[in-house]
């Protein structure tokens, strides 16, 4: 889909947007026998739409994202949906740990930020398609069942595919 800027500056936003209010991503990586989701909450997203998570320097998904960082994250609420695209990277930066962590992260772990069992990934975002329907499940359903009947495509809300 062709953007303008100022678009493109927009659809941006709206996309971090989601990701903010959403706050769980089922990561995707390689595993060793195809592809593996798990969900991860967010722990920040920066305005380009670059996704940074806490894990478990021994768990599978940091395992997988270190041998290949090809990963795909989907988000979704019951109006939109976000499938983001990119490259991950393990950090071990104390000082970064330091700065996201907060008291959600903490429930998951028995270490503190400073210990290596304890790291970040960081997902920098290379593309992104997201949805969005106002009107909600009812309402994309709604839309699907018109185009049905009058032969018209369905209009389910707002779309976009943006390079990042």
């Amino acid at each position: 889909m062709a953007h303008d800027k100022a678009t493109h500056t927009d659809d941006v936003e709206k996309l971090v947007e989601i990701i903010k209010d959403t706050k769980i991503a089922m990561l995707t990586t390689h595993g060793p026998d195809g592809l593996e989701s798990r969900p991860l909450s967010v722990t920040e997203v920066g305005s380009d739409a670059d996704v940074w998570f806490f894990t478990a320097a021994s768990s599978d998904v940091a395992e997988q994202v270190s041998k290949d960082p090809e990963v795909n994250a989907a988000f979704s609420d019951d109006k939109r949906w976000v499938s983001l695209s990119g490259k991950a990277k393990l950090v071990t930066d104390v000082a970064k740990k330091k700065e996201l962590w907060n008291s959600a992260v903490a429930t998951f772990f028995s270490h503190e930020p400073e210990s290596p069992e304890i790291v970040l990934i960081q997902m920098e975002s290379d593309s992104a398609q997201y949805w969005e329907n106002p009107g909600g499940v009812l309402s994309l359903a709604t839309s699907w069942v018109k185009g049905k009947v009058t032969g018209e495509p369905a209009r389910p809300g707002d779309s976009a595919t943006l390079d990042l």
